[in-house]
C-alpha cells in the first residue's frame, strides 16, 4: 500500500508573504523530499464578514485580514522555481472566474510544471466575498460548478470543442494549451458536506476535506464510497487529501490543556503524539496530509519557524508515520 504524502502550504498569506519566503518554501520542500506544495484562493477579503466559517465549531474565520496573494500566479512561480514537488491548489473556488479561463490557466501550469499539478476546487462559502466581486450566484453555486467541471473536460479533451449547458455556452472554439497530464490533472473536490462528496463521486477524481480528526475522515471516507459505489465507481483508490494544521511542542500535558475546538483544528503534541495521530489519520483512509504552513513548526514566528517545522516534518514525523 503506498504510503500517506505530506506537502505544505506555501506563505501567501498575511505577514509572511512575500517572495523570500515563497523561494525559501518551495527550496526546502524539494531539498527535504516533501512531496506536494499548494496554494490557497480568495480574491478579495471584505472587512466585515458576515458568513459563518464552516470548518470549525465557532464558525469564526481565523486567517483576519493581511496580505493574501493571487493562488494562480503563485503557483505559476512555484512551477518555475521546483523541478520535482507536486503543485495543489487547496482549493480554488471555481464560481469566481470563468471555466474557460480557468481551464485555460490549469492547463498552462500543468505544461510548465511538466504535469505536476494537482486541481483541488471549491464552491466558495463567503458569500460576503460574491457579493463584492458583484456575482449573483452563490445561492445555485453548486450546480454552477458541477457545469463547470464538464466545461474543463470538453475544452481539455476536444479542439473544437463545444458546450451547451444551463450557465456556459460556446460553439466550435480552441481552448489551448491542453494540459500534460492526460486526460487531465486530478480534480480534487474541497469541503466537508454531502455535496462534495456527491460531486466527487459523480464527477471528479478524489476528495479535499478540511480540518477533520481521523474518526469524523473515516465516515466521510465510508459515505464517499457508499456513494461512488451507488454512481457505479469504485472509489477505494480515490486520493483522500485534508488540510489540517500541525503545531510542535515540548510538553506533552500541553494537549490536554486545549478544548474540543482547538483540538479539532490540528494534529497537536509532541513528535511522538503528533506521529501517534498521523498514524490514526493513515489508517482512517487519507492519503495526503496537507499542513499549513504557517502553523506548523515550534512557538515562534517568521519563515524560520516555517522552515524549522518544515525540516522537523520531513526528518522526524514523516519517517516515524512510515516506518
Amino acid at each position: 500500500m503506498a504510503r500517506m504524502k505530506f506537502g505544505v502550504v506555501l506563505p501567501m498569506i498575511g505577514s509572511l508573504a512575500s517572495t523570500e519566503a515563497v523561494d525559501a518554501v518551495c527550496d526546502k520542500a524539494e531539498e527535504v523530499g516533501l512531496d506536494s506544495i499548494w496554494v490557497i484562493d480568495h480574491i478579495l477579503l471584505p472587512y466585515s464578514i458576515g458568513a459563518k466559517y464552516p470548518y470549525n465549531l465557532t464558525g469564526e474565520w481565523m486567517a483576519g485580514q493581511g496580505p493574501w496573494w493571487d493562488a494562480f500566479s503563485i503557483l505559476s512561480y512555484a512551477a518555475a522555481r521546483t523541478s520535482t514537488v507536486q503543485l495543489g491548489t487547496c482549493v480554488i473556488i471555481l464560481p469566481y472566474r470563468h471555466p474557460v479561463h480557468t481551464a485555460k490557466i490549469v492547463a498552462t501550469i500543468d505544461q510548465l510544471s511538466r504535469g505536476r499539478l494537482q486541481f483541488g476546487i471549491g464552491v466558495g462559502w463567503m458569500k460576503d466575498e460574491f457579493e463584492n466581486l458583484q456575482l449573483d450566484s452563490f445561492h445555485h453555486r453548486g450546480a454552477l460548478v458541477n457545469e463547470q467541471i464538464k466545461v474543463f473536460k470538453e475544452v481539455w479533451a476536444n479542439d473544437p470543442a463545444s458546450f451547451d449547458g444551463s450557465y456556459y455556452r460556446f460553439n466550435e472554439v480552441s481552448v489551448t494549451p491542453r494540459p500534460y497530464q492526460r486526460p487531465h490533472p486530478p480534480i480534487l473536490v474541497g469541503g466537508n458536506s454531502e455535496a462534495a462528496l456527491e460531486r466527487t463521486a459523480s464527477l471528479c477524481d478524489g476528495w479535499l476535506g478540511i480540518s477533520l480528526r481521523p474518526k469524523g475522515l473515516a465516515e466521510h471516507r465510508a459515505r464517499l464510497l457508499q456513494t461512488c459505489e451507488e454512481q457505479g465507481r469504485s472509489g477505494s483508490d480515490m486520493p483522500i487529501a485534508m488540510l489540517h494544521g500541525i503545531t510542535l511542542v515540548d510538553d506533552p500535558d500541553y494537549r490536554a490543556t486545549l478544548s474540543h475546538q482547538e483540538r479539532s483544528q490540528g494534529v497537536v503534541g509532541t513528535i511522538e503524539q503528533c506521529v501517534e495521530e498521523l498514524r490514526e489519520f493513515e489508517d482512517s483512509g487519507l492519503t495526503h496530509m496537507i499542513a499549513s504552513a504557517r502553523r506548523l513548526g515550534r512557538p515562534g514566528g517568521g519563515i524560520q519557524a516555517v522552515l524549522e517545522g518544515i525540516d522537523t516534518l520531513a526528518n522526524e514525523i514523516i519517517p516515524a508515520v512510515r516506518s
